[in-house]
């Protein structure tokens, strides 16, 4: 099948499909690179933003100098 036709179909798939299409190509694409990088059926932390306050208020002081330097 020609890489146009099948993003065609891909196209057409509902949003949970192109998600699982993800998943599948990027795990295909780590296993091409090193066999050893991600087991099955074992779970991985994910950073998550909740509870980070004090990042928070870093960057919005970041922003808040940057639009004052911009402002003038």
């Amino acid at each position: 099948m020609p890489l146009a036709e099948l993003m065609s179909q891909i196209q057409k798939l509902p949003k949970i499909d192109k998600l699982r299409l993800m998943q599948f190509l990027a795990t295909e694409l780590v296993k091409e690179e090193d066999a050893n990088f991600f087991v099955a059926n074992q779970e991985y932390p994910v950073w998550s933003p909740y509870n980070c306050s004090e990042a928070a208020n870093i960057l919005m002081n970041l922003l808040a100098t940057k639009q004052q330097e911009k402002n003038g």
